[in-house]
C-alpha cells in the first residue's frame, strides 16, 4: 500500500474539497492507497464525518497552521513547520509516507520539497514542475509549468534534461524530441536567454534537441518535451485550461463517445497534480482551484508515481547525465 500525505488546507476551496477528494481517491484505489490528511485535526475529523467516511484508509496528522497563497515560500518553511503543507513533506522525509501533495502555495511547496527532500544531483539547479499536456498526437511533457521564474540558460538546459527523462520514464517515449518554446523556429529568434539555451542544448548529447517550436505547434504535438520558463509555462497551462472551460460554456457536455473522449483528454482536472522533477522524493503540486475530482486525481497520480518509482528513476538518469 502506498501512503500519500495530503495538505488538507491547500487550495482555494480547502478543506472541504480536499477531504472529499481524499475520500474519493481511497475508495477508487480499493486498498492500494492510504491518504494522510495534514491539517487541523478537529476540522478534518468533522469533514470526514460529514461525508460519512469511517474507513481506515485515511488518517489525520494535526497541522493547524494555515498558509496563504501570497506568503513567502522560505518564510513558510521557517515559521510554519506545523502547517499542512510543510508537514506533508516532512512526513515523507521521515519515511512515513511515499509521496506528498498540496494544492496550496506552490512556491512554498517547491521550497519545502527542495529543502527537506533534497535534489537528486548537486549539479541540478532547480526542480521544475513537469506537467503532462494533451496534444493531437498523444501527450507532451512541459517543463517548467510555474515553479520558477527568470531562469538563466543553464537552468533551462537542466529543465530539458529533466523533461526528457520524465517523458522516457513515465510516458514511455523513446528518445523524446525536446524543443524550446519560442516566437519563431529560427535559431536567433527570441530573448537572449532562449538563444543562449539553444546553443547550449545543441551540444547536449544526452537529449534529442530538435530546436525551437512556436505556440501553434504545442497542441499539434510538435515535440515530446516542451522547455520554457516557469512564467511562460504557467501562462500556456492556464490558456489550455481556458480552452476547455470555453468549450464547455459554448457547447456544454456532449454525451457521445467522442464527447466523452474529449472530456477525458482535455479536462485539466483529470491531470490532478504535476510532479516536481529532480527531487529525492515524490512531490506533487495541484492547481489552486482544484475541486474534489482534481484532488482525487492528484492523490491517485501521486500513488502511481510512488508505486512505479518515477522520482527515483528520474534521479538516477539525471545523476548519470550530470556526472
Amino acid at each position: 500500500m502506498i501512503k500519500v500525505a495530503l495538505d488538507a488546507l491547500g487550495g482555494d476551496y480547502a478543506p472541504d474539497v480536499v477531504i472529499d477528494g481524499a475520500v474519493r481517491a481511497v475508495q477508487e484505489a480499493a486498498g492500494e492507497l492510504h491518504v494522510v490528511l495534514c491539517g487541523p485535526q478537529e476540522v478534518v475529523k468533522q469533514g470526514l464525518e460529514k461525508l460519512g467516511y469511517s474507513g481506515d484508509a485515511i488518517s489525520i496528522v494535526d497541522a493547524p497552521e494555515p498558509v496563504a497563497m501570497d506568503e513567502h515560500p522560505v518564510e513558510v518553511l521557517r515559521k510554519k513547520p506545523n502547517s499542512g503543507l510543510v508537514t506533508c513533506v516532512a512526513l515523507q522525509k521521515k519515511g512515513l509516507v511515499q509521496a506528498s501533495v498540496s494544492a496550496g502555495n506552490s512556491g512554498a511547496m517547491m521550497a519545502s520539497c527542495l529543502m527537506l527532500l533534497g535534489r537528486t544531483s548537486e549539479n541540478f539547479a532547480r526542480p521544475p514542475i513537469g506537467c503532462i499536456l494533451p496534444t493531437a498526437k498523444g501527450q507532451m511533457v512541459m517543463v517548467d509549468a510555474g515553479a520558477n521564474v527568470d531562469e538563466k540558460a543553464p537552468v533551462l538546459v537542466d529543465f530539458a534534461k529533466a523533461g526528457s527523462v520524465f517523458a522516457e520514464c513515465y510516458l514511455g517515449v523513446e528518445n523524446p524530441r525536446v524543443a524550446l518554446l519560442n516566437m519563431g523556429e529560427e535559431e536567433k529568434k527570441g530573448p537572449a536567454v532562449i538563444q543562449e539555451a539553444y546553443q547550449l542544448l545543441k551540444n547536449v548529447e544526452a537529449i534529442n534537441f530538435i530546436g525551437n517550436i512556436e505556440g501553434r505547434e504545442v497542441l499539434l504535438g510538435g515535440a515530446d518535451v516542451l522547455v520554457c520558463s516557469g512564467y511562460t509555462g504557467n501562462v500556456v497551462l492556464k490558456m489550455i485550461e481556458g480552452f476547455y472551460i470555453l468549450h464547455n460554456e459554448l457547447f456544454g457536455k456532449i454525451d457521445t463517445p467522442a464527447g466523452r473522449r474529449f472530456d477525458e483528454t482535455w479536462d485539466y482536472r483529470n491531470a490532478g497534480g504535476a510532479l516536481l522533477l529532480g527531487l529525492n522524493g515524490t512531490g506533487l503540486i495541484a492547481h489552486g482551484i482544484s475541486d474534489a475530482l482534481a484532488i482525487k486525481q492528484a492523490c491517485l497520480a501521486a500513488c502511481r508515481f510512488a508505486k512505479n518509482g518515477v522520482a527515483q528513476k528520474i534521479g538516477e538518469k539525471l545523476s548519470g547525465m550530470n556526472q
